[in-house]
């Protein structure tokens, strides 16, 4: 899947924001709406992200000066982006509690809560991608690594990939489950099952899992089949929401087991 400019990305989760909760794009003077201005530092730490990411993918892999250059100066672009975006979920949680103390009915939420933790997941998610590739870089200039296998670089930053594949998978439910149509669905399937069974064939070589990564593959393997236009990698266009979000909790509980699988390594 071609790469889209991570403040791009942002730019698209603003706008779909603004088209969940039928406001028009906010001023920035106060509350919530104060990411949606350039004095927050996310979108300039968004792209400072994307020139540095575009360095490290111009810079020649023999050229190892180089290379540790530009990798530098995309890890400190993505701390940055990182502080800005604690700073702004502060924001977004205290707006989340406030509506959660405004529910009639306990397990009521309103849109504008649905697209608060929207947005929420697809922050986890540029983070989670951005550190991915910041772990790649690093390895691909790294002078005393650069004999390794591409396999061998890709088991070696492993859990990174699997980790910003499932931050993926948790904002792309996050959206659906924001707007439960059709549409919503099929433009996320395969893509989000396939990232994750990609990595949990990897996983077959990994030492110091608890548990087998084919059993998950196995759970995944239906939303991530490429050559299917069937349920559940696509839903027709009259499909109900109830459907759309019964297919939602089917692959968020899969998820939620390799989330355990890569937790029994870290825990081992």
């Amino acid at each position: 899947m071609a790469h889209t400019p991570y403040d791009q990305q942002w730019d698209k989760a603003k706008k779909e924001f603004e088209a969940l909760t039928g406001k028009h794009k906010p001023k920035e003077s106060k509350g919530i709406f104060n990411a949606f201005g350039s004095h927050t530092g996310l979108s300039g730490s968004l792209k400072k992200c994307e020139k540095a990411l575009s360095a490290c993918d111009t810079t020649n892999s023999t050229d190892v000066k180089e290379g540790k250059k530009v990798v530098a100066a995309f890890l400190a672009a993505s701390k940055d982006f990182s502080k800005a975006k604690k700073g702004y979920l502060e924001v977004l949680q205290k707006e989340i509690y406030a509506e959660f103390d405004k529910r009639t009915e306990k397990d009521f939420k309103t849109n504008y809560e649905k697209a608060l933790k929207f947005l929420v997941k697809e922050l986890a998610a540029l983070e989670a991608t951005i550190e991915s590739a910041v772990g790649m870089y690093t390895q691909k200039f790294n002078e005393a690594e650069k004999d390794l296998s591409v396999e061998q670089k890709m088991l070696k930053n492993w859990e990174k990939n699997i980790n910003g594949a499932l931050a993926r998978a948790a904002a792309g439910v996050a959206k659906v489950k924001a707007k439960p149509t059709a549409e919503t669905y099929n433009e996320l399937f395969p893509t989000l099952a396939r990232d994750i069974t990609m990595q949990l064939v990897f996983a077959r070589k990994i030492e110091g899992l608890l548990a087998d990564p084919d059993f998950f593959k196995k759970k995944l393997d239906p939303w991530a089949n490429q050559s299917s236009a069937a349920e559940p990698v696509k839903v027709p266009v009259d499909a109900t929401p109830k459907v759309i979000l019964d297919h939602m909790k089917e692959f968020s509980a899969a998820c939620k087991g390799v989330v355990q699988l890569v937790n029994s390594r870290a825990n081992a």
